[in-house]
């Protein structure tokens, strides 16, 4: 049967809303029962109680001690009577339908005891349910006894075993103890019978109610609602079931109109909303790819007033600090420290040198021309640190690097690259003058989850992000939107050219990512560095 049908919906809570009532007052029943089982089985032990005084009451008068235990003991081997208790007041058992109870003396702490001695009422004048209590037996099994009051009366001295009424007006107590096991397995099988009465009333309202539902409502329903869904494969007219309800055959006839109204211009709107799609998707994609021009456009126009003059001006210096480097190095051992030494002043030239390329083709945007390559983020980032080694030290920074070996490879350029996290790594050092903790983290990311409104396009889904996060002193909230601008600085004059983020900014673009900064003034700075992952051009 569906779980969720209209009939299934209806009848199944009908049901157990009648399942939960017919078991709640079959409950109270069984309760109710239950009580009067046990009021019952009192009253019993009560009568006997009384009729065993009247047995014996000839005896004790003459004090007949054997004929007493005789009608105790018959008494007590009949069915449903557990034991039968004759103690006097001190609580010493003087007869017992089991003979080995003889002589013992009773618990005078126990409930039923307690309430004849310190009660409010005298023993003499306590109700039976008073008198009367329920437990279970040593051997696991429901039982209930009652006590009577044997009192002393007038002409009870005939045996000469005890005193006048005046000085002992109680003489003992009879204890009648009756089984319950009888009652009890009545009231359980009544129990199971009552359930087993619920399920069947609640299993057949249920299925009356879920045939009359289907039959009326969910059948004509189901009808109409597979005519409409031939509807939709051409079929002109919705014809409402045999038999149904006014409503179904109301709701049949206003689908055929909705139907009528429909299909005069339906395939007239399917095809504009194709069109439209088609539209929207092209300009939604030349408005991106024009937006990213202009943006790039505006920042780039104020590099290339100065790009050319800086090249000019640092190539002569940087060739002649490259061409004396290789000539001192010649004669220089090359086991000799020095011999190391003038390599890396060299090499670094040759990077400076590569540096104010990359600044002209960042100002010219000559990306088409370049040739991406496969490159490791994580080789950038330890090959700047492996730099900066040196500064960091003796700046005392702190480093925590998590950067894991295995990332997806980028597109770019390994020296570019590892010019970003130069320039990110030097802005830090100098934001902690007096030291502090550098943070550089890397991880992935896919494309639905960055909230990058500006982010290039590119045909990646997968994104390798790294976050460098300093303890410095921070960025003004007012300078915040502008440090990727060129020639932009917080550093005093000398310090810094403002052109560090601005070119790197546009390395990170050409490649198709970008880099974020979240900062707070006073606590320090993070920029992230988001490029998508490398994709072979048989890939694309």
């Amino acid at each position: 049967m569906p779980a969720r049908t209209l009939a299934t919906r209806i009848a199944l809570p009908a049901g157990l809303f009648t399942l939960a009532s017919v078991g709640a007052l079959s409950w109270a029943l069984i309760r109710s029962q239950r009580t009067n089982a046990l009021e019952e089985a009192a009253l019993g032990s009560e009568s006997i109680g009384e009729a065993i005084l009247l047995a014996i009451e000839h005896e004790m008068r003459v004090n007949e001690r054997y004929a007493i235990r005789e009608v105790l003991r018959n008494l007590g081997g009949h069915e449903g009577i557990e034991s039968i208790r004759l103690f006097n007041k001190q609580g010493w058992i003087s007869f017992s339908s089991d003979s080995s109870e003889v002589g013992r003396k009773v618990d005078m702490e126990a409930e039923a005891c307690v309430n004849c001695h310190e009660g409010p009422t005298p023993a003499v004048v306590l109700d039976t349910e008073d008198r009367a209590r329920t437990y279970r037996n040593a051997m696991g099994q429901s039982v209930v006894g009652t006590i009577q009051v044997i009192q002393n009366k007038p002409g009870c001295q005939g045996g000469g075993c005890h005193p006048a009424v005046e000085a002992m007006p109680i003489l003992g107590v009879l204890d009648v103890v009756m089984s319950l096991e009888a009652a009890e397995a009545r009231i359980a099988m009544t129990g199971w019978r009552a359930l087993i009465y619920s399920l069947l009333a609640a299993g057949m309202i249920t299925g009356v109610l879920f045939l009359i539902i289907t039959r009326s409502i969910h059948r004509p329903l189901r009808t109409v609602a597979q005519a409409t869904q031939r509807v939709t494969k051409g079929v002109p007219h919705v014809a409402a079931p045999r038999g149904s309800a006014p409503e179904i055959r109301i709701l049949a006839d206003s689908v055929n109109e909705v139907v009528e109204n429909l299909s005069s211009s339906r395939s007239q709107l399917e095809a504009w909303a194709g069109r439209l799609e088609h539209i929207v998707a092209e300009k939604a994609k030349e408005l991106s790819e024009a937006r990213f021009q202009i943006v790039q456009a505006e920042k780039l126009s104020s590099v290339g007033l100065v790009a050319a003059g800086i090249a000019h001006e640092l190539n002569s210096p940087l060739m002649a600090i490259i061409t004396y480097s290789h000539l001192v190095r010649k004669h220089l051992p090359e086991e000799s420290t020095a011999h190391e030494d003038v390599r890396m002043i060299e090499r670094e030239a040759n990077r400076c040198a590569g540096i104010i390329r990359q600044l002209l083709d960042y100002a010219r945007d000559q990306r088409r021309n370049e040739e991406v390559e496969r490159c490791s983020l994580s080789e950038a980032v330890y090959g700047a640190l492996e730099l900066l080694k040196i500064d960091l030290q003796n700046g005392g920074i702190s480093l925590h690097v998590a950067v894991p070996d295995d990332l997806p490879p980028v597109g770019g350029n390994d020296v570019q690259l590892m010019q970003i996290f130069v320039n990110l790594f030097m802005n830090a050092l100098h934001a902690m003058p007096e030291g502090g903790k550098l943070h550089i983290e890397a991880g992935t990311v896919e494309r639905a989850e960055i909230r990058v409104v500006d982010l290039p396009p590119h045909p990646a889904t997968r994104f390798v992000t790294v976050r460098v996060r300093d303890t410095g002193t921070g960025i003004e909230p007012e300078a915040l939107p502008k440090v990727f601008d060129p020639f932009f600085t917080t550093k005093p004059v000398g310090k810094g050219s403002g052109l560090g983020l601005s070119v790197s900014l546009g390395i990170v673009r050409k490649y198709g990512g970008t880099i974020l900064v979240e900062s707070r003034h006073g606590q320090g700075a993070t920029f992230t560095v988001i490029l998508p992952e490398h994709i072979e051009p048989s890939e694309g």
